[in-house]
């Protein structure tokens, strides 16, 4: 329960972090091509969490617009290591997925709001037994702001690799810098 308090916390330290006064709003490069880099804290959830502890995760992403629309075309690829829990080891998770993304809000704002969710394929690797490569899906939010003349973000998912037997969840929560034009 503590791992879902500190996701939301982060995702509400994201939307609050950015104060501005009106002359130093900015508006957001939201519509052209972008991609990010970002990293974070990987929560296992259900059976997953009860065999291993937060670890942290890799996030690189890549987002192009929809014509004149709210809506984006989002690749990302997404590392994370959790260590098991009262015994050595860890679980690698590897993969990537297409997702569409919405803005929320004004397009000329200096924070923007957005929801994501999609499909992908991920790599499970829990150290004994072999690594199995299945379908995954994930959604959330997370919201793009400027921090120090830099277009930053912070977001949070829930991500399910749907493994044989049973399924690895986890939300990773990052955070990150966005480049494009």
């Amino acid at each position: 329960m503590k791992r879902i308090y500190f996701g939301a916390l982060a995702l509400v330290l994201g939307f609050s972090a950015t104060t501005t006064l009106p002359a130093q709003q900015m508006a957001q490069p939201t519509e052209g091509t972008r991609f990010g880099l970002g990293i974070g804290a990987s929560l296992p959830m259900g059976d997953y969490g009860d065999v291993d502890k937060m670890g942290y995760n890799l996030l690189g992403v890549l987002q192009m617009p929809l014509a004149s629309t709210p809506v984006h075309l989002r690749i990302d690829g997404l590392y994370s290591q959790t260590a098991h829990d009262g015994v050595s080891g860890s679980t690698d998770v590897l993969g990537g997925t297409v997702s569409a993304l919405y803005h929320l809000g004004d397009r000329l704002g200096a924070t923007r709001p957005y929801l994501l969710g999609g499909l992908g394929f991920f790599n499970v690797d829990r150290g004994v037994g072999g690594s199995e490569t299945k379908i995954a899906f994930g959604f959330g939010g997370g919201v793009l702001f400027s921090l120090a003349g830099l277009n930053a973000f912070a977001e949070a998912r829930y991500m399910s690799v749907q493994t044989s037997g049973s399924s690895v969840s986890f939300v990773p929560v990052s955070v990150g810098l966005m480049f494009g034009y």
